[in-house]
């Protein structure tokens, strides 16, 4: 029995690294995949919108109001959790939770976890953003 438990025991040794190893990979992949995503807002005559998200980990949101001639640009750091982007703002002149709450009859696009982090599903397409849509780019 002491030798059976040897070839098992380098096996499942073997076997561990293997598993460890692609889940390094697929991470390392992953984290490439979410290098550089851009949300662009399309034309609309309210505002001009765009959320790029950097493989830094940093994020920036400019947003620019049309109507008061007045662009703001918004920073912060994201991580991914559960297939989605979780974007963690600085200090901010814009009220976040009302920039991404939509009434738009829209499927709801992001969720609001507190009035710095907004979770954004990073299947979607697009996010509604002042209530109006960005694709991705």
């Amino acid at each position: 029995m002491g030798i059976f438990r040897f070839f098992r025991y380098k096996y499942i040794l073997s076997s561990r690294r293997r598993k460890y190893a692609s889940l390094a990979v697929s991470i390392a992949l992953a984290h490439a995949s979410f290098g550089s995503v851009k949300y662009r807002s399309l034309g609309n005559g309210m505002a001009d919108i765009q959320l790029s998200l950097d493989q830094d980990q940093q994020f920036r949101l400019h947003f620019n109001r049309l109507d008061e001639a007045k662009e703001y640009v918004m920073k912060g750091k994201w991580t991914v959790s559960d297939d989605n982007y979780v974007l963690k703002f600085g200090r901010s002149k814009l009220d976040v939770p009302t920039l991404f709450s939509s009434n738009t009859g829209l499927k709801k696009a992001s969720f609001i976890q507190d009035k710095r982090t907004v979770k954004i599903p990073s299947t979607r397409n697009g996010v509604v953003i002042w209530g109006i849509f960005c694709p991705k780019a």
